[in-house]
C-alpha cells in the first residue's frame, strides 16, 4: 500500500510563514457604531491623559476619525495631562496634539480642555484648546449654537481640579446657579469616584465639589487621571466617568474589590462617544482597536428626576471602517505617577477626661515606743585576798 510521502519540516514553516503574512495583511473585522446618530442632537468625544505623542495615541486618533465617519461629532473634551513633560513648547504641542489629531482639526473639529496635574498652566492660552486663558470656564452646546446662559440645552463646566480654591469654588456655584440648562456637565482631571490602585478617588476634591453638583441638579461628570476606563455606579444622582487612557495606560489597575465599579476596561487604551437628544444621553466606550468595550444610555424623564441605572441599547448597530491601528498595545511612555498627598482627616474634639476620685487615705499606725531597759549594773569585782 502507498502511503502519502511524509511533508517535510521546511514546507511547513514555509506554509505557516504564508499564512502568517496573509493574516498580517487581511482587513481588521468590522467595527460597530452603536449609537442612534438623532437628527439635531449633540455629539461629542471624550478622550484623557492623552499627551504623550505615542503610538497609542495616534492609534486612538486614527479610531476617533474612522468611527467620526459614520458618527459626526462636532466637538471633543479633554479631562486634563494634555500634553506630559510640562515644557508647552511649540514642539510638544506640534507632536502631542497637533499630529495625532490633524485628520480631526482639519475637520474642523472643536477641543475643550480641562487642566491636569502634568499640565503647564500656561496650556490655557494655546488657541485650539478655547480656554480662552482660564483655568475654569463654562459654555454651551445646542444643535442651533452657543446660547444664552439662561436658556435650555446642554452646558459644559471646565474646572481646574489641580487648585481648587474659594474663587473657583465661588465661580462654580454662582455658574450653576444661573444656569438653567437642561444638562449639566463638568469635567476636569482628577476623579470623585475611581477604583484605580494608582490614585483612586479624590475625597478632597468630592468634599468641595458634590454638594454643589448635588444642588445645582449636575448629571454627568466625565475625569481622568487613573489611566482606564472605568463607568462608575451612579453615585447622588450623578453619573461619573473615568476617561483617561487616551495616550496613557495602567493595565490591570482597576480594583474591582471597591464596589463603585459598574463597567471598567483597563487592557489597552481607550475614548468615549456621546451623543444627546432631547432628555437622553447615550454613550459608547471604544478601545484603540476599535472594540466597543461599553455602551448605554441614561434617560430622565423629568430632568430633575433622581438618575436611575443606564439601560442597555437597543439591538442594531452601524458598521465602521476599521482603522489601521498598530497590532498590539504599544508600551508608550508611562508618566511618573504623581504621589497625591492624603486628605487631612477633620479634627475632632478632645474629649474631656473626668480626674479619678481620690482614694481615702488609710491612716499609718504610730508605732509605739519601746521601753527603754535599764542596763545591768556591772558585777563588784571581788578583791584578792
Amino acid at each position: 500500500m502507498l502511503r502519502p510521502a511524509p511533508f517535510s519540516k521546511a514546507a511547513l514553516r514555509s506554509t505557516l510563514a504564508v499564512l502568517v503574512l496573509a493574516l498580517a495583511v487581511a482587513p481588521a473585522s468590522a467595527q460597530e457604531l452603536r449609537l442612534p446618530v438623532k437628527d439635531g442632537s449633540i455629539r461629542f468625544a471624550v478622550i484623557g491623559d492623552t499627551g504623550t505623542a505615542s503610538t497609542a495615541q495616534y492609534d486612538v486618533a486614527k479610531q476617533m476619525a474612522a468611527f467620526r465617519t459614520k458618527f459626526a461629532f462636532d466637538f471633543v473634551i479633554m479631562v486634563g495631562d494634555n500634553l506630559y513633560g510640562g515644557s508647552a513648547s511649540a514642539n510638544d504641542f506640534k507632536t502631542k496634539f497637533e499630529g495625532p489629531y490633524a485628520q480631526l482639526l482639519g475637520d474642523k473639529v472643536k477641543f475643550y480642555a480641562a487642566l491636569g496635574n502634568h499640565d503647564n498652566p500656561s496650556e490655557r492660552n494655546y488657541k485650539d484648546w478655547n480656554m480662552g486663558g482660564q483655568r475654569f470656564y463654562t459654555w454651551r452646546a445646542s444643535p442651533g449654537g452657543l446660547g444664552k446662559i439662561g436658556s435650555p440645552g446642554v452646558r459644559f463646566f471646565a474646572l481646574d481640579s489641580n487648585y481648587m480654591d474659594k474663587p473657583q469654588l465661588d465661580w462654580v456655584e454662582a455658574e450653576l446657579k444661573k444656569s438653567s440648562s437642561e444638562w449639566k456637565i463638568a469635567f476636569f482631571h482628577h476623579p470623585l469616584y475611581s477604583s484605580g490602585r494608582t490614585h483612586g478617588s479624590s475625597l478632597d476634591l468630592r468634599s468641595q465639589l458634590e454638594p454643589l453638583f448635588m444642588k445645582y441638579g449636575v448629571t454627568v461628570v466625565f475625569t481622568g487621571h487613573d489611566h482606564f476606563y472605568e463607568r462608575i455606579k451612579v453615585q447622588n444622582g450623578i453619573y461619573h466617568w473615568v476617561c483617561g487612557a487616551g495616550g496613557s495606560l495602567r493595565k490591570g489597575d482597576i480594583d474591582r474589590g471597591t464596589g463603585l465599579t459598574d463597567v471598567g476596561f483597563d487592557s489597552d487604551y481607550s475614548f468615549m462617544l456621546v451623543e444627546i437628544d432631547g432628555t437622553d444621553m447615550y454613550f459608547q466606550a471604544v478601545s484603540r482597536t476599535g472594540q466597543t468595550v461599553d455602551s448605554g444610555a441614561i434617560h430622565h424623564a423629568p430632568f430633575a428626576a433622581a438618575a436611575t441605572e443606564p439601560s442597555p441599547l437597543p439591538p442594531g448597530s452601524t458598521l465602521v471602517p476599521a482603522a489601521p491601528v498598530s497590532p498590539k498595545p504599544p508600551a508608550g511612555p508611562t508618566p511618573t505617577p504623581v504621589v497625591t498627598a492624603a486628605p487631612t482627616p477633620t479634627p475632632t474634639a478632645t474629649p474631656t477626661l473626668k480626674p479619678l476620685p481620690t482614694p481615702k487615705s488609710t491612716p499609718t499606725p504610730t508605732p509605739k515606743p519601746k521601753r527603754k531597759l535599764k542596763p545591768k549594773p556591772k558585777p563588784t569585782p571581788t578583791p584578792k585576798p
